[in-house]
């Protein structure tokens, strides 16, 4: 009994700090997409692995970041849709899922860790598809866009766009709170449960830095004024205070921010619910974003279709 009781905070604390190794459950060609895979080194040495999707006469890139306990292939049926309307798409997955490598310590990474990753994602697009300088655009799903956001205002670059899809910009330990909250109805020794949970979602928020990464964030998207911004919530998501979320973008964005609520949409489903409109609106702000479209030379060969 003291056992298990002693158990509980730590298990959940574990699942807060020490994300699940999301695997790659599909394939590029399930979505009838042809990869063009590559292999990033972080700057701490970490080994990332992703895909690009290149169509013929692509007149952009997005690029994609994936869910926490995720990985690159829970973002196929976003490229499929984006490669339909003649985007190329890079995704990749974040250190510890699908098959890039893992921290040896995850401790000191917190919440920070995958801002690396993307940083040397972006490095290489950067590298190795210079003809799209200046139409690289993010796609941020849930964790995924609170990775996108913190990074897009503070990494010395311009991004013409930002797209978040589910993303939970609020308070870190409020929403491990709503969450556990949730979990505990019809728990035994709820009380108890209740003590135990109010103090796993301060510890884990302290371990992770999330206070830091919030404000962090908060800066970035004060310097986003020349970035558009689109904010995709379903009218159903329950994973977190989507109002707050809507909020935080209009009291800080630099940069103009227009919201799209799908009404059948819920968390990471909102493609799903609603694919027509989803793409519509992706592109129009793309177009938006980006201007007339030039000439990009990209070595595409017909990749991003098999069959």
């Amino acid at each position: 009994m003291i056992r298990s009781a002693w158990r509980y905070p730590v298990d959940v604390f574990r699942r807060f700090v020490w994300p699940a190794r999301g695997a790659d459950f599909a394939t590029p060609e399930d979505h009838g997409l042809v990869p063009e895979p590559f292999t990033v080194t972080t700057s701490d040495g970490l080994r990332i692995r992703g895909w690009v999707f290149l169509p013929p006469g692509a007149w952009g890139m997005v690029v994609v970041c994936h869910a926490r306990n995720a990985s690159k292939s829970r973002t196929l049926s976003h490229a499929r849709l984006l490669v339909d309307q003649g985007l190329a798409v890079v995704t990749f997955d974040f250190r510890g899922c699908g098959e890039s490598a893992a921290p040896r310590r995850w401790w000191r990474d917190g919440l920070w860790g995958p801002l690396k990753d993307l940083d040397a994602v972006v490095r290489h697009v950067d590298t190795a598809h210079p003809g799209f300088a200046g139409r690289v655009a993010l796609l941020g799903c849930s964790f995924g866009g609170n990775m996108a956001i913190a990074h897009a205002g503070t990494a010395g670059r311009h991004y013409p766009a930002v797209v978040l899809d589910s993303v939970p910009l609020v308070r870190w330990v409020g929403m491990l709170d709503t969450l556990l909250r949730r979990e505990r109805r019809g728990a035994r020794f709820r009380r108890t449960r209740a003590v135990a949970d109010l103090l796993v979602a301060r510890a884990a928020s302290l371990w992770t830095r999330a206070g830091p990464l919030y404000r962090h964030a908060r800066r970035s998207v004060r310097a986003l004024s020349g970035t558009r911004v689109l904010q995709i919530v379903g009218a159903r998501d329950s994973l977190f205070d989507v109002e707050d979320s809507c909020r935080f973008l209009r009291e800080h964005c630099a940069g103009p921010v227009t919201v799209w609520r799908v009404p059948a949409g819920r968390h990471l489903t909102n493609h799903l619910a609603d694919p027509d409109g989803y793409a519509t609106r992706v592109v129009s702000c793309l177009r938006d974003a980006f201007g007339p479209e030039p000439t990009i030379k990209e070595d595409a060969h017909d990749r991003n279709t098999v069959g």
